[in-house]
């Protein structure tokens, strides 16, 4: 049985290079799908990339893609593709700016 999921996820955390990114939690939306070749626990998905946001504090958007993919490839072995995409909602007004990933094992 193969498992695809899809989350769209909304939280506040510390991401950025400028000064004041670095003091205030922003706003983030991250858009995660993934393709398993067994089940997938979306909702363990969800939990751990929550947590490596909460905990790292990144500096660069790209920089959080990659740290996620591989983390949870490696805590969800069975996944064979990521495509993953970051979005600071306020950094801009009237904007969007983000990035994305994709993986394929």
């Amino acid at each position: 049985m193969q498992s695809h999921i899809s989350a769209k996820i909304k939280f506040r955390c510390i991401i950025g290079i400028l000064r004041f990114e670095r003091k205030k939690k922003q706003k983030i939306c991250i858009h995660f799908k993934a393709g398993a070749n067994e089940f997938l626990d979306y909702a363990q998905c969800i939990k751990k990339i929550k947590k490596y946001y909460k905990t790292k504090q990144f500096h660069t958007l790209e920089e959080s893609l990659e740290y996620t993919c591989k983390k949870l490839k490696k805590h969800f072995p069975q996944i064979f593709y990521i495509t993953v995409s970051i979005y600071k909602t306020q950094i801009i007004k009237n904007a969007r700016v983000g990035v994305s990933l994709e993986k394929k094992y």
